[in-house]
């Protein structure tokens, strides 16, 4: 194993200047604090996951594209395989602003696609550990439910998973998000 980071003392020239910062604000840390309590570590607890490294685009590069540069604040995996089970996102006054509620309608149709339970979770809710818990209790069950029922197709006729052609055609560019 080599250490590529440079001595301390060393200067690099380069056109931007960078430096480290936490990748969690510090609300954002206390509440993955409270999910490893409340998990018990039966779940693998991801911080600010992008789209693209869990959904599938299938090759299409505008599909890629709208999912490339979004992230959700935490996503929670199956033990066991990695399959990605809820993702929260922690609302906080930000989500007001017009482009931040155009982008969470992007990402809830898109977490509804892929039928991926996605959890809002607004900040001055993080310390209600009753209800929290029973949200993303339910969040589970229903995607655990959801990927049974998949399975248990898949495993019987799987032509009738397959949609007809015309569920398949791309909506006008004044549908599209």
């Amino acid at each position: 194993m080599q250490l590529i980071s440079p001595h301390p003392d060393t200067r690099v020239a380069l056109a931007w200047k960078y430096q480290a910062k936490p990748l969690l604000t510090p609300t954002e840390a206390n509440f993955h604090q409270v999910l490893l309590s409340v998990s018990d570590h039966r779940c693998h607890i991801l911080c600010k996951p992008r789209l693209a490294d869990f959904l599938d685009h299938g090759g299409d590069l505008t599909a890629f594209n709208k999912i490339s540069q979004k992230h959700v604040d935490f996503l929670i995996c199956r033990p066991d395989d990695w399959m990605p089970m809820l993702a929260i996102e922690l609302d906080d006054a930000s989500h007001e602003r017009a482009a931040v509620k155009q982008r969470d309608m992007l990402v809830n149709a898109i977490f509804a696609q892929v039928s991926i339970p996605l959890v809002r979770i607004h900040v001055s809710e993080v310390q209600m550990l009753e209800s929290l818990v029973q949200k993303l209790s339910q969040a589970w069950t229903s995607r655990l439910q959801n990927l049974e029922k998949v399975t248990r197709n898949l495993s019987g006729n799987t032509a009738r998973m397959l949609p007809d052609r015309a569920t398949c055609q791309r909506p006008p560019p004044s549908q599209r998000l």
